[in-house]
């Protein structure tokens, strides 16, 4: 398995291409291994919502989800992609094989170019063991 600089893909991947105003990648615990600043004060219980979506993905469908505090529903989720929307706007996440990342979207830009970068993320972890 390769060693990867989690905050680093954060920082250079995610947070300077300028599609999300956060970003967080967990592991299925709902620990944290790497955030942008404000996503440092995400609770833990909220992380673990998080990675608990893809076992209950009627559930989470129906009930949706917090990131921040703030809601979202559950717009999309398959084995390894989510979409949610809410009054804040897009998330975009992607569930690699031990790590979970999600990218909350700048305010009008598309989720085309988002989802780019949360799944080439994501298939990058897979290809390296995460």
């Amino acid at each position: 398995m390769a060693e990867i600089d989690f905050q680093e893909l954060v920082e250079s991947n995610l947070m300077s291409s300028g599609e999300f105003s956060n970003a967080i990648i967990i592991g299925y615990d709902g620990e944290k291994w790497a955030s942008s600043d404000e996503m440092t004060a995400m609770a833990m219980s909220e992380r673990k919502e998080l990675a608990g979506l893809w076992k209950d993905k009627a559930g989470s469908r129906k009930n949706g989800f917090s990131v921040l505090g703030k809601k979202y529903a559950c717009k999309t989720i398959d084995d390894d992609f989510l979409v949610g929307a809410g009054n804040e706007g897009l998330v975009v996440g992607y569930k690699s094989d031990e790590a979970i990342t999600l990218g909350v979207v700048t305010n009008g830009q598309p989720q085309g170019l988002a989802t780019i970068q949360i799944v080439g993320l994501g298939e990058y972890f897979k290809q390296n063991g995460y």
